[in-house]
């Protein structure tokens, strides 16, 4: 009744049918009591919270970012900087924060080890060495076409 002005007597009467009634409540503002619930799974900590707070938390991550990217440019070694928690929204864990990567960790044992001074470009930062056969396949080959230069 607060945000649509319907009343909800009329599902049991007849007069309000029940897809009708569903499409209101799936589409409830975040500022409702029922997306307020679900959103915070039973917890009262996290009652409350609108799009406004939302947003204010997307706007918290993001200074953190900015204010952690300035503070390791300015030190001798960025890497020792810890980058920042998120704001903890209603319904994430630690554990859904942090997933899985297949990428990186597909690549884990392709990084070469630090004893490897070859394998190190000019900036310092380590590379991982291009496998053999495919060093191969991109040698210059006539009426192929130019290969890709490998610095």
């Amino acid at each position: 009744m607060r945000f649509y002005g319907v009343d909800i007597h009329g599902l049991f009467t007849g007069a309000l049918p029940p897809r009708f009634c569903l499409a209101l409540i799936e589409h409830l503002p975040l500022e409702s009591a029922f997306k307020s619930r679900a959103l915070c799974d039973g917890g009262v900590k996290d009652a409350g919270w609108d799009r406004n707070t939302f947003i204010l938390a997307e706007m918290l991550d993001a200074l953190q970012m900015i204010h952690t990217s300035f503070v390791r440019s300015k030190v001798k070694n960025p890497r020792s900087v810890k980058q920042p928690d998120p704001y903890r929204r209603p319904g994430s864990t630690k554990e859904s924060e942090k997933k899985y990567n297949p990428f990186s960790g597909a690549l884990d044992d392709e990084l070469p080890e630090p004893e490897d001074r070859e394998l190190y470009g000019e900036t310092g930062q380590a590379t991982f060495a291009i496998p053999a056969e495919i060093l191969a396949r991109s040698t210059f080959q006539e009426g192929k076409g130019a290969p890709f230069k490998v610095s």
